[in-house]
């Protein structure tokens, strides 16, 4: 889990980041309740269908039953977790946090931020639904600027798309 999330989260085994859905089911413990990983998977083979490329293979736990936080990046052990009730963007979102969390931002990036803070608002969304998730800190800016498509499309609205993926592609190299 994140450091600002409350819950607790713990693995009754580790698990190679080599591993893929064949291997052996675990399970986590999540507030005290027991949940079944139903399949496993990793940041390479993920990230390549969702077209990103991953050079890190950061294990994928998906998890039989729901949450209401549907995802978490553990940066400390370095392993995603998705719910039944998470779809492909917060996939993506999840993998980018993988790779993301592991580079200082640079000062360029930083400066980018602080643009976008100033210059996204309510009317850059094109439709009533907007996400403002990219305004907790850089690491969520960096991940909605990847998986999000309304907070993608608020960026191109603004101008502000192509230099997003300029001061971010130091990721994938």
């Amino acid at each position: 889990m994140r450091e600002e999330d409350k819950s607790s989260v713990s693995s009754n085994e580790k698990v190679d980041a080599n591993e893929t859905a064949n291997s052996l089911f675990s399970t986590f413990q999540i507030n005290e309740i027991e949940y079944k990983v139903v399949k496993k998977s990793n940041s390479k083979i993920e990230g390549e269908r969702l077209w990103l490329q991953v050079k890190n293979l950061v294990p994928i736990y998906y998890l039989d039953g729901f949450w209401i936080r549907k995802w978490s990046y553990n940066k400390k052990e370095d392993y995603i977790l998705l719910f039944a009730n998470a779809d492909e963007e917060t996939l993506k979102h999840e993998i980018v946090h993988s790779i993301e969390y592991k580079q200082e931002p640079s000062k360029e990036l930083e400066d980018l931020y602080s643009e976008v803070l100033e210059k996204i608002t309510e009317d850059s969304f094109d439709n009533w639904t907007a996400s403002f998730n990219f305004r907790k800190n850089i690491h969520e800016f960096i991940a909605d600027g990847y998986s999000k498509k309304v907070f993608i499309e608020a960026l191109k609205k603004e101008n502000l798309y192509e230099e997003f993926l300029e001061k971010t592609a130091y990721l994938f190299e």
